[in-house]
C-alpha cells in the first residue's frame, strides 16, 4: 500500500474523495478488507480439501459393510430352515426371512440342492431379470403348465420391477410344497412397495401348479380388503342348499353397495374368505355347483363358487372359486387370458362396411356390419368385459364375449375345463356365434 500509482490522482479528484484525499482511515480500511479475503480463499480451499477426501474415506467405509452384508446370505440356504408341517417330511435350504437382490440369490444358486428350493432359484431369478415369458421371448422349464405363470404377468413389464425377493414362509404336505414369497418393487414414479405371492410345487415333478396373489398393503401386510369404519355391515345369507350341506353368507356395507368377507359352511367345515366380495343386488347373488374333479374316482369333487362382483350396460365382472371339500381353495385359468392367446382377430374397413375376421383353433369366421350400426368402434376385438361361468353335467365352462363396439359382441370364446389334480385347465376352446 506504500507504492503511488500514477492514475491515483485523477481518482481522488472524483467523487467520493474529498478535497482529493484517500486518507489514512481509509487506506486502513481498505488493508482490513484484503486480509479477510485472504482468510476466506483459505477457508475456501481447506473446504475443497475435505469435500474431496471425506466421500473417498466413506466410500471405502461402505465397499468394507457391503462385501460384510454379502457374506452373510451365502450362509443362510446352507441349513436347514424351518417349516410349517402338514404331513410328509420336507428339509428346505431356506430360512425364513432369507433373501435379497440379484447377487444375492446369484450366489445362493451355488448352495441350494433341494429341487422344490431349485425350483424357487430359477423362479427368482426370472422375476428379477424380467424373463417370465408371459408374451413371449425366454421362460424357464419349471411350470406344470403354462397358464400357472399368468399370474406374474405384472412383473414381466417395464415397471413396476422387483428388484429384491425373501422366503418369508415354507408349508409342506405330502404332495405339495408352498412358499411364501415377498416381492419388493419399483416403479418409475419412483415408489418403492411390497407384495407377496404363494407358489406351490408339486414333489413328484418339482414343477410350479399354482401362483396365488396375496392382497397386502404397500408394506406386505395381508388385507382384510376393507376398513372397518361408521358402517360396521349386517351379517346377510347369499346361499343355502340342503342338499350340498352349504350355506354362505357374507357382511353387507349398505352404503357402498358391496358384500365383504364372505363364510363358507360346507358340511363339517367352515371358513371365511375376507377379500371375497359380491354386488348387493339379490339378483346377482352366488351361483354353485359340484365339479367333478376326474373320472378314476380317487379324487374328490370340487365346489365352484361364481360371485358377481361388477355389472352395468355391456359388462359384468364375475369370480369364480374353486373350493375342496375341506375348504382349500383350487385356481384355474384366467379365461380372458386363454382366450386371448388362441384367438387371433382381423379388421377391414371399407365402402362403408366393418368386416371383422375372427380365428380360433384354425377356424376363421367373419362377421359383417355397416359403419353405422354403430357410433363407435373398435380398432380391435376386446376381451374381458363380460365373463360367464357355467356348470353343466359335473362340468365347469367359462364363456368370454368378443367386443367390436360397445354394444356389438358377435361371437364368444367358449372353453371348456378340465382338473389335473392341481387346477382347471382349459380342455378345449370354441368359437360360438351370439
Amino acid at each position: 500500500m506504500n507504492d503511488w500509482r500514477p492514475d491515483w490522482s485523477r481518482r481522488l479528484a472524483d467523487p467520493p474523495f474529498r478535497n482529493q484525499r484517500f486518507r489514512t482511515d481509509m487506506m486502513e480500511a481498505v488493508e482490513e478488507r484484503l486480509q479477510a479475503v485472504e482468510k476466506k480463499r483459505a477457508r475456501r480451499e481447506w473446504n475443497r480439501a475435505v469435500s474431496a477426501i471425506v466421500p473417498v474415506l466413506l466410500f471405502l467405509f461402505g465397499v468394507g459393510i457391503w462385501f460384510g452384508y454379502l457374506a452373510v446370505p451365502n450362509a443362510n440356504p446352507v441349513s436347514p430352515g424351518p417349516v410349517v408341517p402338514k404331513g410328509g417330511t420336507f428339509k428346505s435350504g431356506f430360512v425364513s426371512g432369507s433373501g435379497g437382490d440379484f447377487d444375492w440369490w446369484n450366489l445362493a444358486d451355488r448352495e441350494i440342492s433341494q429341487e422344490s428350493d431349485r425350483t424357487i432359484m430359477t423362479l427368482a431369478t426370472a422375476l428379477l431379470k424380467r424373463e417370465i415369458g408371459i408374451w413371449g421371448g425366454p421362460t424357464p422349464d419349471i411350470w406344470e403348465h403354462p397358464e400357472v405363470k399368468w399370474p406374474l404377468e405384472r412383473y414381466d413389464v417395464s415397471s413396476p420391477w422387483v428388484y429384491e425377493i425373501y422366503v418369508n414362509e415354507i408349508t409342506t404336505d405330502a404332495e405339495q410344497t408352498v412358499y411364501k414369497l415377498r416381492l419388493l418393487l419399483r416403479d418409475s414414479i419412483p415408489m418403492v412397495y411390497e407384495e407377496t405371492i404363494d407358489v406351490t410345487i408339486r414333489k413328484d415333478t418339482h414343477r410350479i401348479s399354482q401362483i396365488q396373489l396375496i392382497s397386502t398393503d404397500e408394506t406386505g401386510t395381508p388385507l382384510d380388503d376393507f376398513e372397518v369404519g361408521d358402517d360396521q355391515g349386517t351379517s346377510v345369507t347369499l346361499k343355502k342348499d340342503a342338499a350340498l350341506d352349504l350355506k354362505i353368507t357374507g357382511t353387507l356395507f349398505k352404503e357402498a353397495g358391496t358384500i365383504r368377507s364372505v363364510n363358507v359352511q360346507y358340511g363339517d367345515t367352515e371358513r371365511t374368505f375376507a377379500d371375497w366380495s359380491s354386488v348387493s343386488n339379490e339378483s346377482y347373488y352366488p351361483e354353485t355347483a359340484i365339479l367333478s374333479a376326474g373320472s378314476s374316482g380317487k379324487e374328490k369333487d370340487i365346489l365352484a363358487i361364481v360371485l358377481t362382483t361388477g355389472y352395468g350396460t355391456g359388462m359384468r365382472e364375475s369370480a369364480l372359486k374353486l373350493l375342496t371339500d375341506d375348504l382349500i381353495e383350487v385356481k384355474a385359468a384366467d379365461p380372458v387370458l386363454a382366450s386371448q392367446s388362441r384367438l387371433s382377430c382381423h379388421m377391414t374397413a371399407e365402402d362403408g362396411k366393418r368386416i371383422f375376421q375372427l380365428t380360433l383353433s384354425g377356424v376363421t369366421r367373419s362377421f359383417e356390419y355397416k359403419e353405422e350400426d354403430a357410433g363407435l368402434w373398435l380398432d380391435q376385438p376386446a376381451l374381458g368385459s363380460i365373463v360367464r361361468y357355467s356348470m353343466e353335467e359335473n362340468t365347469l365352462y367359462a364363456s368370454v364375449p368378443i367386443q367390436v363396439s360397445p354394444g356389438n359382441f358377435p361371437a364368444e370364446v367358449r372353453l371348456r375345463y378340465e382338473y389335473d389334480g392341481t387346477a382347471f385347465l382349459v380342455a378345449e376352446a370354441t368359437l360360438e356365434e351370439m
